[in-house]
Formats: structure tokens, C-alpha cells, sequence
């Protein structure tokens, strides 16, 4: 009689939209609180901050926000703003956690969704403002996270356009 240990996935089903905001929110308050510490010692060193380069300051910022996501969603399969929820990114082939280049192409696509969206709202209040609006930008920066939740709401797998760029999706548990 053979011994097999095959690993017993559990019962999932899509995630859908509003779950999956909820998570983000999550997953950006921790991330806020993370680059919070990490300025706080920038800080210490040099309160002012002049002597940092604002490009060194936005690489620090890039590079915590693509090691939380990138380095939960490859070997955990989840960030901590999704363990509450039960959700899980999975590769879309096989159900198994997503590569690091899966997860940094999933990151890459899903960060540029977030800035489009930062833009988006940044020219609204622009307008709210000014009367003035930057069409071409606004244009194509509310296309892009528009496009992303179309997507999401048309595929059969829930799947947004970070998660059909990296062949990644993310499911909830059952419980």
C-alpha cells in the first residue's frame, strides 16, 4: 500500500470586488505604518530631510511597498490584510502560490492601477479647484483602474488586470 501525501487544498470560491477592497484597506494602513517607521529613522539621522534625495526617498518608498506584497503573496500566498478575509492569490494553472516574478508582475501592474487612480483623483480636485483639467491625463488615468474593475466584474475567474497580466487570481476560503 502506497504512503501518498498529497497537501489538501482547501474549498474556495472568487473573490469578489468588495472583499477585496476591504483587504487593500488593510494591507494600506499596515503599509502606511511601515513607511512611517521607516522615515522615523530617516528622520532621526536628518530631521530635515534635505540631505536625502527625493528619488532615494521614493525608491525606500517603492521597495518597502514591493517587498510587503511581493514577499507575502510568494510565500504565503496572502498579505496580513487578507488573512481576516480568508483570501489567497493563487496562479491561475495550478492553485499554487504565485512565483516572484508572478507576484512582482502582479505588484508592477496593480501599483500603476493605484497611481492612475491617485492621478484620477488628483485632477478632479485639480478641477474642483481651478476649473482646470489636464483632459489627455484625466483620460488616461481614469481608464486604467476603470478597465482594471471592468475586467474584474467580465471574467469568469474575477480576475482584474494585474491578476490576467501575472496568471494570478485570488480566491476566498471557505470555511
Amino acid at each position: 500500500m502506497a504512503n501518498t501525501t498529497q497537501q489538501v487544498r482547501p474549498k474556495a470560491v472568487k473573490a469578489g470586488i468588495f472583499i477585496r477592497f476591504l483587504a487593500s484597506g488593510y494591507d494600506l494602513t499596515i503599509l502606511f505604518g511601515l513607511l512611517f517607521i521607516a522615515f522615523a529613522i530617516l528622520t532621526l539621522a536628518d530631521p530635515s530631510m534635505q540631505s536625502i534625495p527625493k528619488w532615494l526617498q521614493y525608491l525606500l518608498s517603492c521597495s518597502i511597498a514591493f517587498a510587503y506584497f511581493v514577499g507575502f503573496w510568494s510565500k504565503a500566498g496572502m498579505t496580513t490584510g487578507m488573512r481576516p478575509w480568508r483570501l489567497h492569490v493563487a496562479m491561475i494553472d495550478t492553485g499554487d502560490r504565485p512565483s516572484i516574478a508572478a507576484a512582482g508582475i502582479r505588484f508592477t501592474a496593480l501599483a500603476l492601477t493605484w497611481i492612475a487612480l491617485g492621478a484620477t483623483f488628483f485632477q478632479m480636485n485639480v478641477y474642483i479647484a481651478t476649473g482646470q483639467i489636464n483632459r489627455p491625463l484625466f483620460a488616461v488615468a481614469s481608464l486604467m483602474p476603470a478597465l482594471s474593475m471592468l475586467i474584474m466584474i467580465l471574467t469568469p475567474q474575477r480576475q482584474a488586470l494585474h491578476d490576467i497580466l501575472s496568471g494570478t487570481s485570488v480566491f476566498r476560503a471557505e470555511k
